[in-house]
């Protein structure tokens, strides 16, 4: 029998302390070692509609019968594990915008979205808007997705310190969101994983309300019980305040796949 490699993941997803519904939705896929976060927005709860569609059509993509699939092969740097994670975001896109057209009273709803899957030795990540990847390894805290705000931009400009971009009025506008229009840029993003790894998914719901410092510790002392982990991050949030809705998944890597070499000092490559 084939190894794999064996993870374990939690996740959670909650309303906060002040709104009165959630608009977040999660997926966690473990038989499938993949897991989602999508933030939604917009009125008359359609961010609520946006994120759902965003879970359904994302899944229903990756669990399509692919003996019937005649695409030719593309030629990328990237893997298909990837691949595939960017085209089903694609898939969640058009369900989202579709169901926007035909529902005026939905129009204009949007959602973010971002994915990990866990394959043999590589993290796959793909992802629109402003919920976050994050990884805790040797005792290092590191986000690897960035934002898709206008502040993040700013700061990319130098036109915001660090500082600024807490304090902002606008840090919660987003730049890229699923279902606005019938295409979408994705971001996309592999690694190599390591025994022991901790990754953190989640909404502005928990980056808002509690500091990076403080979700590291907290991973530093129970990352590799992720259940623990996702239900003391979620008290941390509400007890800050709980101003948006929260959704966190905890994943933590305890086998990487036989015969595949991890590496604690691969680069990063970002493309758009």
């Amino acid at each position: 029998m084939e190894e794999k490699t064996i993870i374990r993941a939690f996740g959670l997803t909650d309303i906060g302390r002040v709104r009165d519904h959630n608009e977040d939705a999660i997926h966690v896929a473990l038989d499938d070692a993949y897991v989602l976060v999508a933030d939604g927005m917009g009125g008359h709860n359609a961010g609520e509609v946006a994120s759902a569609l965003a879970i359904a059509g994302f899944t229903q993509y990756l669990a399509r019968d692919l003996s019937s699939d005649d695409t030719v092969a593309e030629m990328s740097e990237f893997s298909s594990q990837t691949l595939a994670l960017r085209d089903a975001i694609y898939a969640a896109n058009i369900a989202i915008y579709e169901d926007a057209l035909n529902n005026t009273e939905r129009q204009g709803m949007g959602t973010t979205l971002v994915a990990a899957s866990f394959e043999g030795a590589r993290l796959a990540v793909a992802h629109v808007g402003d919920s976050r990847l994050y990884r805790f390894r040797d005792g290092f805290l590191d986000q690897l997705t960035t934002d898709h705000t206008l502040v993040q931009e700013m700061l990319d400009r130098k036109e915001y310190t660090e500082e600024e971009a807490r304090r902002s009025r606008n840090k919660n506008v987003i730049t890229r969101a699923l279902g606005l229009a019938d295409v979408v840029e994705v971001d996309l993003l592999e690694a190599l994983l390591r025994e022991g790894d901790v990754y953190l998914l989640c909404s502005d719901g928990l980056t808002g309300m509690v500091a990076d410092a403080e979700i590291g510790e907290v991973l530093a002392t129970c990352g590799a019980e992720p259940e623990s982990a996702a239900t003391q991050l979620l008290k941390m949030a509400n007890n800050s305040g709980g101003n948006d809705n929260i959704s966190i998944i905890v994943v933590h890597i305890d086998k990487v796949v036989a015969g595949q070499e991890s590496s604690s000092d691969e680069e990063l490559d970002w493309f758009d």
